[in-house]
């Protein structure tokens, strides 16, 4: 197989599977033979990322993903994506164990922020305690000059609720709550609400209301994964 990109998932499993999905919704050619050409590795046992960011001595998921990339470099794909926020926290020294470029979701969906929402001043994240305790987007949006709203104890506990234990858990998509979280945000004043977690993701795939301004970095990854592999196709 020649000129195919890389996806490194099983952060988690639904997750990933959301991607291709969403993927295919957005590119669905004639034929068999127009389809992008990929290679995913779907490393379900990774360590879980927000316990290890919150408590290193739980097991690092980086030595599990850093043996995923040595496979992908016998493959030689042309790019690597990531489809899980978090860990990005350990994305550059994922990226010095490889010459192939990842593609860095949280970069793309703050240049996304900064490009397509140029009257936003608040921006809720929508993510895992692992996120928030890492930085890896308040750091790069305070940088480009917005305010973040971080959720509260009770807030991230519904949160956390929502991710872990109906999703994750129970494959459940529990919208009231989703809502719930979406509208407790807007109250705290965000002008928009960025989905930081590729769980949150296939809530907003599934979501048929779109009651609410929100980014989903995941859709930022996948539109820019799509652009690069049409050019793959070309």
């Amino acid at each position: 197989m020649k000129k195919f990109f890389g996806i490194l998932g099983g952060m988690g499993t639904l997750a990933t599977t959301n991607f291709l999905v969403e993927m295919n919704k957005r590119h669905f050619p004639e034929n068999d033979q127009d389809y992008f050409n990929y290679v995913l590795m779907n490393h379900a046992d990774i360590p879980d990322r927000t316990e290890y960011i919150l408590d290193p001595t739980k097991p690092n998921p980086v030595d599990a993903v850093i043996e995923d990339v040595h496979m992908l470099n016998l493959l030689q794909p042309e790019f690597i994506i990531m489809p899980c926020n978090t860990i990005h926290y350990f994305f550059d020294d994922i990226q010095k164990e490889t010459d192939i470029p990842i593609l860095n979701m949280i970069d793309l969906t703050v240049d996304y922020i900064a490009e397509h929402y140029e009257g936003a001043e608040k921006v809720g994240l929508f993510a895992t305690e692992g996120t928030h305790q890492s930085r890896i987007y308040e750091n790069r949006l305070v940088e480009k000059g917005y305010q973040v709203v971080l959720p509260d104890r009770e807030l991230q506990d519904k949160i956390n609720k929502m991710i872990y234990y109906y999703i994750k858990e129970r494959s459940h998509l529990f919208f009231p709550l989703y809502y719930e979280i979406l509208e407790d945000f807007k109250n705290c004043g965000a002008d928009i609400v960025l989905l930081g977690c590729t769980e949150v993701s296939l809530m907003n795939s599934e979501d048929e209301e779109q009651r609410y301004p929100i980014v989903d970095a995941e859709k930022v990854l996948l539109d820019k994964t799509i652009a690069l592999a049409k050019e793959l196709k070309a």
